[in-house]
């Protein structure tokens, strides 16, 4: 029996012939590029994309609220929540901004209640993409926090003392 040339690129379930991942990859590092070639010039990535009608992606992550793994550890350590995650957990600040930017063309920059809770969303998934529990960052407790401000009528005084990503304490 003989399998297809394309299907003889594949991994079992990675959805991407070996061209199309070295394609992603590419993409992937003449983004990060980008970023480091914006930075060192003194631009930001808002004013490198204003052209196209994007905002700076990096200014809008929630911070992880924990140090960055050893991509080479091979035991696990105890998260912030004092729950086992690899070692290798979380990801780097730089990774998971890089994830949200490649997944989310529109991500959402207001500072109300919901585009704050979408942002911490799409940044556990993001986390997640990248093979990383979300108990390896503070990420679910602030988001925890700010879905409970849903009922609450006090709502935006709550929020208009706060920075663009802070949670409320609670």
């Amino acid at each position: 029996m003989r399998r297809s040339r394309s299907s003889a690129y594949r991994r079992p379930g990675s959805g991407l012939t070996g061209r199309n991942r070295k394609i992603a990859i590419g993409l992937a590092a003449a983004a990060l590029a980008g970023t480091a070639f914006a930075v060192s010039t003194g631009m930001s990535n808002a004013a490198t994309n204003a052209g196209a009608g994007s905002v700076n992606v990096d200014a809008l992550v929630p911070a992880l609220g924990f140090s960055p793994g050893d991509p080479n550890a091979t035991a696990d350590r105890v998260g912030p929540t004092g729950v086992n995650v690899p070692g290798r957990c979380p990801p780097t600040q730089a990774q998971v901004n890089a994830q949200v930017a490649l997944k989310n063309a529109n991500f959402p920059s207001g500072t109300d209640l919901e585009s704050r809770i979408q942002r911490f969303e799409k940044t556990l998934s993001a986390i997640q993409d990248l093979k990383c529990p979300a108990s390896s960052t503070t990420l679910l407790g602030r988001l925890n926090s700010l879905t409970a401000l849903r009922g609450n009528a006090n709502r935006d005084n709550i929020l208009r003392g706060l920075g663009l990503n802070e949670t409320p304490a609670g």
